[in-house]
């Protein structure tokens, strides 16, 4: 049986995050605690109390969410599940490509660190919102209508991640919010990721990734901007880069991994967001949690 394992990002942290793991498995206590070393700071304190607000900082969530889903994945060792496919909603791309053992933890984890820090510096400057309600194809027409605007996230058939401007998803909000079933969400970020306003962060991103050895995948790797698995190393990288400031096609990507004959999702992280958005887009195969 062909299974994938998916791993959440951004929107996901919590406090309590990764507690009960670090007290019940040694191997994910180990993983925490090597976090600790490398960043620096009291990250499993900042998981286990909060506060939020500081939890939810661009700067403290990314290195956050990299490692609980660590240490998940230690739960999976554990289990002896198998997976053939990975693939990470936006930041979970980092965890997703430490699943396949294309960079060891600590690198991975360094590497997360400096996008967070570059894509925090970014702050004040942009915003998002869900729109649910519409497809692509009826949510295009009002997107085209704000040049600081675009569609950042293809997450299910009718929920979809607005990002740019303040006036500007202001704009298409009001332009949407009237109409029947529609509905939109301003989400709790602090700029306007996979937009061009990310060029920046994306330029100092495109020199590390670039500079750092990555080794080839033991699973095939679904990336956001594509939709599509490879195990080419070269591609990875591209496509790493380019996920900062491109769109995340989450849709797809679970689509793809369906027509391959996957037969079982798991999602390996902190929370539900993962197993909520793939029963809005096929309800088999079911998408689990590790550990279930």
């Amino acid at each position: 049986m062909k299974n994938a394992f998916l791993f959440p990002g951004q929107g996901s942290q919590s406090a309590g995050m990764g507690k009960e793991l670090y007290e019940q498995l040694p191997a994910a206590k180990a993983v925490l605690d090597r976090a600790c070393d490398v960043l620096g700071y009291n990250l499993k304190d900042l998981m286990f109390n909060g506060p939020l607000e500081m939890l939810t900082d661009t700067k403290y969530a990314q290195p956050a969410i990299y490692t609980c889903s660590a240490m998940y994945l230690e739960r999976a060792k554990k289990q002896e599940i198998a997976y053939e496919y990975v693939a990470g909603h936006s930041l979970g791309e980092y965890s997703a490509l430490y699943a396949a053992g294309v960079f060891s933890f600590e690198a991975g984890l360094k590497l997360v660190d400096k996008r967070a820090r570059a894509m925090a510096n970014e702050n004040g400057k942009g915003t998002m919102a869900a729109v649910m309600g519409l497809t692509e194809k009826e949510l295009k027409s009002y997107i085209d209508k704000q040049e600081d605007v675009v569609m950042a996230n293809l997450n299910t058939k009718t929920q979809i991640v607005i990002s740019g401007t303040e006036s500007g998803i202001a704009a298409v909000a009001d332009a949407v919010s009237g109409k029947e079933g529609v509905s939109v969400r301003r989400l709790a970020v602090s700029a306007a990721f996979h937009s061009p306003q990310m060029e920046e962060a994306s330029a100092i991103m495109r020199s590390e990734i670039t500079d750092m050895s990555f080794q080839e995948p033991s699973a095939f790797i679904v990336s956001n901007v594509t939709g599509t698995a490879t195990k080419n190393v070269e591609e990875i990288k591209a496509n790493l880069t380019a996920q900062i400031t491109g769109q995340v096609r989450w849709y797809s990507s679970i689509l793809a991994m369906k027509e391959t004959g996957v037969e079982q999702f798991y999602e390996c992280g902190n929370g539900k967001v993962l197993r909520k958005m793939n029963k809005a887009i096929t309800l088999r195969p079911k998408c689990l949690s590790v550990g279930e």
